[in-house]
């Protein structure tokens, strides 16, 4: 079985993002910048870069116009897809309460959980 992110991968061959905005090219580079951000806040024992970092990574905007394609790009791995997705924003709100109960134990432990759902 395919992993999602080679599908992903894959993805970024087919021509689904334009000059418009959000896209998905767009979304998950920036996503990728804001779990850098959660791992720096990690790293340097700092809760309000992790809260701030994890707040974009649940409030994203959707890629405007692209949901229909990725969707029969995928086909049926696009349940794959939002099922990885769902644990990626659960474990990015566990995140966030933890970081707001000042638990670095418990903020490294879901992110393991967060990185490892984005690269299924």
């Amino acid at each position: 079985m395919k992993s999602l992110f080679i599908v992903f991968s894959l993805l970024l061959s087919f021509n689904l993002w334009s000059q418009e905005e959000p896209r998905l090219k767009t979304l998950m580079a920036t996503m990728g910048g804001h779990a850098q951000g959660i791992l720096v806040g990690i790293l340097y024992d700092n809760y309000e870069v992790i809260e701030n970092a994890v707040e974009w990574v649940n409030n994203h905007p959707s890629p405007t116009g692209d949901l229909a394609k990725i969707k029969a790009e995928l086909g049926v791995e696009a349940i794959r897809f939002k099922y990885y997705d769902t644990l990626t924003h659960n474990a990015a709100n566990a995140i966030g309460r933890a970081a707001k109960n000042r638990d670095m134990r418990e903020v490294s432990k879901q992110y393991g959980v967060m990185i490892h759902s984005c690269t299924k």
